[in-house]
């Protein structure tokens, strides 16, 4: 392995532990050691096993009265493809379904791998709840959130593994696009996924516009916490568990999720956006007035735990959810909310020059390679022009003191706006 050199010059880290090959960047399991030299701290990548080695993968869904669309997503979860050495389990949490939803279940109760939970409905009923009892009946390493009203694709568990195969303090999201009107062929969704039997996509995820505009690096956005959705999120089971879970205080619609994505993020957590870990919402809704009432209470509620003006400033969100008055739209509030939460950490705009890394097919190793050589003492722009986006994750996954930011395969336009927000250095 090459000297790590410190901005001084000097050798750093000459040598950590074995590796084959130069980094074993082929491997895709990595984890951040941070070496201090002469008064410098300086990220460091360097691979290591994911601990364990094999992944069990625990999918927590939670259900009320969508028989119908829970049997839709059970159906494609069916046809989920994993590495030979993980495996998965299901656990649904029915939160006092009154449609029938525990009689479609135990048609498919033959499944092994199939757990059913039946709470009572009360008046302390919430999706907190729900989920939290499905964790607690978890036996995998990695817990899946996703809703019931959604249907997935073969590799949208493989793709959450993935990620989580670059470091294991990681919250990893994935895209939740609507699809439009029409009809889904059941009967084929049973014995195969395919798009020819779903409607097709209505509407985008609008958490990829913010993306698109700040950076494809999540873990870079001062916000990164509140686009945890838990229609399509996952997280080691460990760390679910040492903050307590979900907070059961949340009841009705929003914000529950959000809580715990800010308690993991004050844990140390680091986030990452899969963008080809996608779960379909099987039909679009809109937030009416009861929901929007049940957020505002939950804010109120969330505001006076925590005490913390980044969780304050989340009122901006409200200006583009009130369905009577509905003032910005969504992502323009969350353009003011990340300028305000960045103005908190101190983030404040200043000049700065990036070095340009562009990454091709064939130049992949090359550029993970640069990523350690400069992204400790220079802020990184990287524009990642492979077809599968292969610097995504482990963009996402590293910490370095300056900026990194991440764009997959801009058009000339994209690039033009890029470069002109975004100057880079000559050479």
């Amino acid at each position: 392995m090459p000297d790590i050199l410190s901005p001084a010059g000097r050798p750093i880290l000459a040598h950590v532990e074995p590796l084959s090959q130069s980094l074993q960047w082929t491997c895709g399991r990595l984890i951040i050691l941070v070496a201090k030299a002469f008064d410098v701290t300086v990220p460091v990548i360097l691979c290591r096993p994911f601990t364990g080695g094999s992944v069990k993968v625990s999918v927590v869904i939670p259900a009320f009265n969508v028989r119908s669309k829970l049997r839709l997503l059970l159906y494609t979860l069916a046809h989920s493809v994993l590495d030979p050495e993980d495996s998965f389990e299901l656990v649904v949490a029915d939160d006092g379904s009154t449609d029938g939803t525990g009689e479609m279940v135990a048609e498919l109760a033959g499944r092994d791998n199939l757990t059913y939970l039946y709470l009572p409905r009360t008046d302390r009923s919430s999706r907190a709840a729900a989920r939290n009892a499905a964790i607690a009946k978890a036996t995998g390493e990695l817990v899946v959130m996703v809703d019931a009203d959604t249907v997935v694709g073969p590799t949208y568990l493989a793709e959450h593994v993935r990620y989580h195969r670059l470091r294991n303090d990681l919250v990893v999201i994935g895209p939740r696009p609507d699809l439009g009107d029409g009809d889904f062929d059941k009967e084929r969704l049973s014995r195969e996924f395919t798009f020819d039997a779903m409607p097709a996509v209505a509407w985008g995820d609008p958490r990829e516009k913010v993306l698109a505009e700040f950076s494809g690096n999540m873990n870079r956005l001062a916000i990164c916490w509140h686009l945890l959705f838990t229609c399509n999120a996952s997280v080691r089971v460990e760390h679910l568990r040492r903050l307590g879970g979900f907070d059961e205080a949340f009841l009705g619609w929003g914000l529950e999720d959000t809580d715990l994505g800010y308690r993991l993020r004050q844990a140390g957590l680091a986030f990452a956006f899969n963008v080809s870990a996608v779960a379909y919402h099987q039909r679009r809704r809109g937030i009416d007035a009861g929901m929007y009432s049940d957020w505002v209470r939950n804010l109120a509620y969330m505001m006076a735990k925590h005490q913390a003006p980044e969780v304050a400033i989340q009122s901006i969100v409200g200006l583009a959810m009130n369905p009577a008055d509905r003032r910005i739209g969504w992502v323009e509030a969350m353009r003011c909310f990340e300028f305000a939460a960045r103005a908190l950490d101190g983030r404040l705009p200043v000049p700065v020059t990036y070095r340009l890394v562009v990454v091709e097919e064939d130049t992949v190793d090359a550029a993970k390679a640069e990523l350690v050589a400069r992204g400790a003492t220079s802020d990184l722009l990287v524009i990642d022009e492979t077809r599968g986006a292969e610097l995504a994750g482990l963009v996402q996954c590293v910490d370095t003191p300056g900026e990194l930011l991440y764009f997959h395969r801009p058009s000339a336009t994209q690039r033009a706006e890029i470069f002109s927000r975004y100057p880079v250095a000559d050479g």
